[in-house]
């Protein structure tokens, strides 16, 4: 189970040519939600099942045409595909 300040991945796409982008599960955890556009995060990716990974994401932000802008992070690392939901986000301690 995800610790309470996880960004929690709702679903992913794949942008050719930058990464990965990631869209959280509702509510924005305050350490993205605080963050500068484009800051570049140290993270640990946790799945099921799997070692943890560390990887570096830059904080996006998207407006859907039906909802509110939200933030959001683009991986930049190959996965091999897209992540499935519940796989969490973690900073990596300074």
């Amino acid at each position: 189970m995800p610790p309470a300040n996880a960004f929690v991945i709702s679903r992913s796409f794949r942008l050719p040519g930058l990464g990965l982008l990631v869209l959280p599960v509702s509510p924005v955890p305050p350490w993205l939600a605080s963050a500068d556009l484009h800051t570049a995060w140290p993270l640990c990716l946790q799945r099921p099942g799997q070692p943890p990974l560390p990887l570096t994401a830059t904080v996006e932000e998207i407006a859907p045409a039906d909802g509110l802008p939200t933030r959001a992070l683009l991986l930049e690392a190959d996965l091999g595909g897209l992540l499935l939901p519940g796989a969490w986000l973690l900073p990596e301690p300074n």
